[in-house]
């Protein structure tokens, strides 16, 4: 735990302070048991506590679960952020499924390094190994689905990543003292979604969907993240309401739809999964809460963006403003290419044309009533293909199969972030602006900051900042590591958001 020592978390677990929820969880020695610090239960003696990153770390050290605050749905924990490039991709594709049929080895192999000095950086950083954080990931997660989804017990058992239902019961069992059905019969039943049939609203839960909660760190301005995708809805791909985001999806060769609605009684959303592609719910439950930026610690972030009095009446203004994120890096960075010199509008009606040309139709049973016709093209399927005749310029249809052709080769979307970045810098027609935006929702990068863009430059002029990119991109670094941030909240005070230009 780098940043917060023992004497801070228990501070913190005293107060049960909520900016806290998923950075640390708290073992109690004298029960056995590890909990969220925002725990309703008595707040056990300073001497029979110790304190961990992760619920992972938490369980390979022997601790069960907590029952009552449940560890599972805590909000995605940092531990290992910005730690190690190579501990952060290797913790993502542990958590995403790449041990639930593979090796360590096969693991060390992708990440181009030793399968020895794998487990060397992942115990120094998490205090776990791969393997104990993956089957530790496998319980959380399942517990999750019997609590926050309506999948069956042997669908979850499947997408968990347990070989049976019988090791499943027995794995739930002993970690958390309960068969797997208790927690449903417990829990499930007084959460259960209403389920109207399809037509009567197709954005509402219907019998056969699968339905997942996803919670994010208080404050949580969902009506500010619906507005900012109703104005960059690609037609035919998404469809953004007052209360809703959905799009067409596909994972693992199957097609689906996916719609996203915030939570009107607690901070977080409601995730509803339909058609084939439904059985990817790890996949898509990761994209959403990148999406939705469900795992910024706001409170942090905005008390370290406060310190400059040039921004704290903006934070003030936009309590829970988060950095919309992105579905998918090879959409983003098509959606980036398009918009490169054009208002955000022109560039929603090019992308538009580029999915209903050159994107595949999806089954009328999966989108009935969505206004959703079309998933986005995979980059195999748009290379080669004329992209000019949606109306780009010569130049700006060259730079987009430059960039197509680059997303086709095997692995380059999976390149950790500054790897891309420097691969795509050396393409003709993608600058500054580009690299800096990709990075900031493409990649989810929290210290990217696009400062030749126009509409920052206007907004930063408007409080006091300095309004040309040299001496802007100098006074930004007060904002570090948060500059993305601060790019967000100064979009957002300008009355056009909705339709102002992103530009260089």
């Amino acid at each position: 735990m780098d940043t917060l020592t023992d004497d801070l978390c228990y501070q913190a677990l005293k107060t049960r302070d909520a900016r806290f929820d998923g950075r640390f969880y708290t073992a109690v020695l004298t029960t056995g048991i590890f909990c969220r610090p925002i725990c309703p239960a008595v707040t056990p003696k300073r001497g029979n506590v110790r304190f961990y990153p992760s619920a992972e770390t938490a369980m390979a050290n022997g601790f069960r679960p907590c029952l009552r605050c449940r560890p599972e749905a805590a909000p995605g924990s940092p531990a290992a952020a910005g730690v190690h490039t190579t501990l952060a991709r290797a913790v993502r594709l542990v958590e995403e499924g790449a041990l639930d049929n593979g090796s360590v080895a096969e693991l060390a192999e992708r990440l181009g390094i030793t399968d020895r000095y794998l487990r060397q950086l992942y115990k120094r950083h998490t205090g776990a190994t791969p393997q104990q954080h993956a089957q530790a990931r496998r319980l959380l997660r399942a517990r999750q689905l019997i609590v926050d989804s309506n999948l069956s017990m042997t669908e979850i058992a499947s997408i968990a990543g347990f070989g049976s239902l019988r090791r499943f019961n027995h794995s739930l069992k002993a970690a958390y003292g309960n068969a797997p059905t208790a927690f449903r019969r417990g829990i499930r039943q007084s959460s259960a979604p209403s389920m109207p049939h399809p037509f009567d609203d197709p954005f509402l839960p219907a019998r056969d969907d699968l339905v997942l909660f996803l919670q994010a760190r208080p404050p949580f301005d969902g009506d500010a993240l619906l507005a900012f995708f109703r104005a960059r809805a690609i037609p035919g791909l998404e469809s953004v309401g007052d209360h809703y985001y959905a799009r067409a999806v596909h994972l693992q060769g199957k097609p689906g739809l996916v719609i996203c609605r915030p939570l009107t009684d607690k901070p977080g959303m409601q995730v509803i999964l339909r058609g084939p592609a439904r059985n990817a719910i790890l996949d898509i439950s990761a994209r959403v809460r990148r999406l939705f930026d469900l795992d910024a610690d706001l409170p942090g972030i905005t008390d370290h963006l406060a310190c400059d009095p040039l921004l704290q009446p903006v934070i003030n203004q936009f309590p829970g403003l988060r950095v919309p994120g992105c579905w998918d890096r090879f959409e983003f960075a098509v959606r980036a290419i398009l918009g490169q010199q054009i208002s955000v509008a022109a560039a929603r009606t090019l992308a538009g044309r580029l999915v209903g040309r050159y994107g595949v139709a999806l089954p009328d049973d999966l989108i009935a009533g969505t206004g959703i016709t079309h998933r986005f093209p995979a980059p195999e399927e748009l290379a080669g293909q004329a992209v000019g005749q949606i109306g780009l310029t010569r130049s700006r249809a060259d730079t987009l199969a430059r960039v197509v052709a680059r997303f086709a080769e095997p692995g380059f979307a999976e390149l950790d972030g500054n790897t891309l970045l420097q691969q795509l810098a050396a393409l003709r027609g993608v600058g500054p602006w580009t690299l800096s935006y990709m990075a900031l929702r493409g990649l989810g990068d929290p210290d990217a900051f696009p400062a030749t863009d126009l509409g920052i430059l206007k907004a930063a002029a408007r409080i006091g900042a300095p309004d040309n990119a040299k001496a802007l991109t100098h006074h930004a670094e007060r904002w570090r590591p948060w500059r993305a941030y601060a790019a967000q909240y100064l979009w957002a005070t300008l009355a056009t958001q909705s339709t102002r230009q992103e530009t260089r």
